[in-house]
């Protein structure tokens, strides 16, 4: 009866051109508008309305994401030109295949001789330049590794470009930490061809040896595809799975039964937002891309209990510039993908064998803190540039958040009293009185950049004035942020999809300050970080360092 009821519906829709869609001459177009309020337009270069609807039914999910943000236009282009997410498959396959090439190569040194000389009889082989030349491109290797060196990285990225496999921020560390092994491997090849030609067999064969251990564990541990093939994902054409709001009411007419009130209230708010990024779809079609997508959605949502995001609707959250403070934890967005996977693995796959396979299988979530993205030099210039046009308190406000690094409440809430002076130094600084932690109370130097703005702010207020005591609220303070940026023309979200809110310039200087300085400890001091684990070092100093020391710190951030 179900599938009578599904079939009837998509008879009588099989004619109608899919959601976003428009038809121009006898071509298709994917037409929909952006979040600055332009269309995005690009010809799906076909004129079959079945193409069209196989291809929609892919694409949809994604379109709100790039409507709110969350997903790049860039990044979208891809998922219509058939690029696939890279999997931890990709990148063992990548490894793999060098590892036996180096394997298959360092094997054959035995047979080099007898090949050389039937191609080239008269120029036989120099065991001393082989020697030379071997150990020069093993120091090259190893000194990749040990500099940094990105090069390994970068080709295989752009071999997977080549096979239309995209990649994100998320996957860097993977293919830097496969292009170490690569190169490692590389360097133990070209050591066996300098022991090999300087008569050292013993030490040839352990390298011999270790090559192939080094393969076959690898290959134990890891299992990879037989051949790279593009895959795309598309809905099937007979797909008789119910719709996703279907499929959930039966899961809450089931289970629903023994969840207390804020626990049905809460799952019925993850759900939400699961039905707003991939819409009404049939749970066949639904995807592990699509979960991990929502997940992106979820990540930069507000903690939806306090005010004012108790007071806004879900698309309103996700279109606010959210500080990262009141960012929702990690341990939140677990929550999230644990619903998800209840829902589509126990009660769908497992119970009801409505799918036989859940998308949420394989699919971790790392409970980690809310990162956000940080400004370019660039775009610094340019906010730092346009902010000295203003005579308000969007200058003097933002330019300290600027060259402090201090959390927004901390400068919201200084006193005149708190702009002291330091007599060993002669330098001005503020001495933060109050923090969540030891470590939040702390003196931050004043740069040089606004010693003279602070300076001339405080003259006529008394000790215990705020200094900044003209700030708007804290929404309407991020709304004129968010209001700058577009005037600088700095995106939302950075190349990589990570937000940039007002708390970002708090990343942007701690980044530029260790990159100057090369001492996160000193930096550590000056923002008010922990200092045992909030920068992955232990502390190096047992008491607090004296104002002179942070200096260098402040006065590095110069854009």
């Amino acid at each position: 009866m179900y599938n009578k009821r599904v079939n009837a519906m998509g008879n009588r829709v099989d004619n109608k051109a899919p959601k976003f869609t428009t038809k121009r001459g006898n071509t298709y177009y994917i037409n929909f508008r952006l979040p600055d309020g332009t269309f995005f337009r690009r010809s799906l270069s076909t004129d079959s309305l079945k193409a069209v609807q196989v291809t929609m039914s892919r694409l949809s999910p994604y379109i709100p994401l790039v409507q709110n943000g969350s997903l790049s236009v860039e990044q979208f282009k891809m998922h219509i030109d058939g690029f696939r997410e890279a999997t931890q498959r990709d990148f063992d396959t990548y490894l793999l295949d060098w590892l036996r090439l180096g394997v298959d190569e360092v094997k054959r040194m035995p047979e080099l001789g007898r090949l050389n000389k039937s191609i080239f009889p008269d120029t036989p082989i120099s065991a001393s330049k082989s020697v030379e030349e071997a150990k020069g491109q093993s120091e090259t290797l190893l000194n990749r590794v040990y500099s940094g060196d990105d090069s390994t990285a970068r080709m295989l990225l752009a071999t997977l470009h080549q096979k239309k496999v995209s990649f994100g921020q998320n996957d860097l560390d993977q293919a830097y930490e496969v292009a170490g092994q690569i190169d490692m491997h590389q360097a133990m090849l070209h050591q066996a061809y300098e022991a090999f030609y300087a008569g050292d067999i013993v030490r040839y064969r352990a390298l011999v040896e270790s090559m192939q251990s080094q393969l076959a564990e690898t290959e134990r541990r890891k299992k990879p595809a037989t051949k790279q093939a593009v895959v795309t994902v598309d809905a099937p054409e007979d797909d008789n799975t119910p719709l996703l709001s279907e499929a959930w009411k039966l899961f809450v007419a089931e289970k629903g039964k023994t969840w207390a009130i804020t626990i049905a209230r809460e799952n019925n708010r993850f759900y939400e937002v699961l039905m707003h990024v991939l819409g009404d779809i049939p749970v066949g079609s639904i995807t592990k891309q699509h979960i991990r997508q929502t997940l992106a959605v979820i990540e930069n949502l507000p903690r939806r209990n306090v005010k004012p995001y108790s007071e806004m609707t879900l698309e309103e959250c996700i279109d606010f510039d959210v500080p990262e403070d009141d960012l929702i934890s990690s341990a939140n967005v677990k929550k999230h993908l644990k619903i998800y996977s209840s829902f589509f693995k126990v009660f769908l796959k497992d119970e009801k064998d409505i799918l036989e396979k859940a998308p949420t299988e394989g699919i971790k979530y790392e409970v980690t803190e809310n990162k956000g993205g940080h400004y370019s030099r660039p775009e610094m210039q340019r906010l730092i540039e346009r902010l000295s046009t203003f005579t308000d308190w969007r200058k003097d406000y933002f330019l300290t958040l600027i060259y402090t690094g201090a959390r927004r409440g901390e400068m919201a809430a200084i006193r005149k009293e708190h702009i002291r002076k330091d007599e060993e130094s002669g330098r001005y600084y503020i001495f933060i009185a109050d923090g969540k932690t030891e470590h939040a109370q702390r003196q931050i130097p004043i740069s040089k950049s606004i010693e003279a703005l602070l300076l001339a702010r405080i003259k006529p207020l008394k000790d215990g004035d705020l200094v900044f005591n003209d700030l708007p609220t804290y929404e309407y303070t991020a709304i004129q942020w968010r209001s700058l940026m577009d005037d600088c023309n700095v995106p939302k979200y950075n190349e990589f999809g990570q937000k940039r809110v007002i708390h970002a310039l708090r990343h942007t200087f701690i980044s530029e300050a260790i990159a100057k300085t090369g001492n996160a400890a000193l930096v550590q001091f000056v923002v008010g970080h922990s200092r045992t684990q909030s920068l992955g070092i232990t502390a190096r100093y047992t008491h607090r360092p004296p104002l002179h020391d942070l200096l260098q710190v402040v006065d590095s951030v110069n854009w």
